[in-house]
């Protein structure tokens, strides 16, 4: 039962609710505050370093940045993955 809720709504999710909103913010904060989206960001690119960690078992007993590192060649072969990452906020 659980599968099929989220094999249903995992897409929406990902393409639109939270595309749709770090879109918003780049749009609207990118003509006021250009540079504390870096920060934000930069968040961001930590917190999905941190899923990377829990998510694949070879980083669980490393250090993060093995993850982060994991995220960076991730984000170069693969530059559109989200959304940030199509406006230049690579980790």
């Amino acid at each position: 039962m659980w599968q099929h809720y989220y094999c249903k709504y995992t897409p929406y999710l990902r393409q639109g609710i939270i595309a749709a909103k770090v879109r918003g913010w780049i749009h609207y904060y990118g003509k006021v505050r250009m540079s504390e989206l870096y920060y934000v960001f930069g968040f961001l690119n930590k917190r999905l370093a941190k899923w990377v960690r829990n998510k694949y078992r070879r980083f669980r007993r490393k250090h993060w940045f093995f993850a982060y590192k994991w995220l960076q060649e991730t984000a170069k072969q693969y530059p559109t993955m989200f959304v940030h990452w199509q406006y230049g906020f690579m980790p």
